[in-house]
């Protein structure tokens, strides 16, 4: 990698495969043309990803057809994902837009590393996505991992059937305007959608008026978000790492819908542990826990503990309690909040 626009502690072996998303915006289209003239041998080793929603009706069919011309045009593969009965889907599945494009995108991603033999993903998060993400958990009130931001490399975990997928950000540092800078410099043109400018999202809200109005006390305070971020994500890392051999003494024992482990063993791990291995094991109970808050990890962490009899919901579908000396948590299978 020569461009000055790659700056990334870390990155897949150039000699490996990749899947690129792509949705016709600026971020994915910068990203894409970048690893054309950078990436070795571009045509054999990327295939391009597109999704189309459906939801905006003709400005969909105009995405899929400008990434079409753009790959034709770059001689790199593409593989598109038309989603049928979008909003029927979603009324079935009681899920928010957001989060069932993502479980579409993500799942159609995953797919396409396995048949491609690919390392992984390449996402086009930027410096701004990293900065409006860390606000944006902070302001969920997940407390220090609120601070922790996207890693440069990591791993997601699905279902059982679609147990992973590696991604790739290589432009956590550049900034949006360097995006645009770049592709008019090459005379490219992107998509705009219209659906970012919405304030009825709350990811547009924190871009367009929250972090706007905070940075009139820290004119950089985007690029002090980000870098806390990348420093708070590394040591996350850590973290899960060590958390991964402390947890090795708890003789836990999983099963699709339960976790359960020994509670005396539990009460010896520092609270810090405690309640990262908490979040660990709803988020891998049920992908919903994520937005699990800190008081419901400390109802968890009183129930685990003794001081409140149990079992009791905890929200998302689990239930937490004792049995004996084995402290678990359930899923029942009912999405509550």
């Amino acid at each position: 990698m020569t461009n000055p626009l790659f700056s990334f502690s870390r990155s897949p072996s150039s000699r490996s495969r990749l899947i690129v998303g792509i949705s016709g915006g600026c971020d994915s289209t910068a990203l894409l043309r970048l690893m054309v003239e950078c990436w070795p041998n571009p045509s054999q080793k990327i295939v391009a990803a597109h999704v189309n929603y459906g939801l905006r009706g003709k400005q969909s069919q105009a995405d899929e057809k400008a990434v079409r011309r753009l790959c034709a045009r770059w001689k790199i593969r593409l593989k598109v994902l038309k989603v049928r009965d979008f909003k029927k889907r979603l009324h079935q599945n009681q899920k928010s837009l957001q989060d069932q494009a993502r479980e579409l995108r993500y799942s159609f991603f995953q797919r396409l590393v396995r048949q491609e033999g690919a390392w992984g993903m390449a996402v086009a998060h930027h410096l701004e996505d990293q900065a409006e993400t860390v606000l944006d958990r902070f302001l969920r009130g997940s407390g220090a991992k609120g601070l922790s931001g996207l890693r440069e490399i990591q791993t997601l975990t699905f279902s059982d059937s679609e147990p992973v997928l590696k991604v790739w950000r290589p432009l956590l540092r550049t900034t949006k305007k360097s995006l645009e800078d770049y592709l008019k410099s090459r005379n490219i043109d992107w998509r705009e959608d219209e659906s970012n400018e919405k304030l009825a999202y709350r990811r547009n809200q924190i871009r367009h008026e929250v972090l706007p109005f905070l940075s009139r006390w820290n004119p950089r305070l985007t690029e002090v978000l980000a870098r806390m971020g990348e420093v708070t994500a590394a040591e996350d890392q850590f973290m899960d790492q060590f958390l991964e051999k402390t947890a090795s003494n708890l003789k836990g024992r999983w099963t699709k819908s339960a976790y359960r482990c020994q509670g005396p063993a539990f009460q010896k791990m520092h609270p810090a542990l405690q309640r990262r291995w908490i979040r660990r094991t709803a988020e891998k109970l049920t992908g919903e826990a994520r937005g699990l808050s800190f008081d419901q990890v400390e109802e968890i962490l009183r129930l685990w503990g003794g001081r409140k009899k149990g079992p009791r919901d905890v929200g998302y579908g689990l239930s937490a309690g004792i049995e004996g000396s084995w402290v678990y948590l359930k899923n029942s299978g009912l999405k509550k909040s």
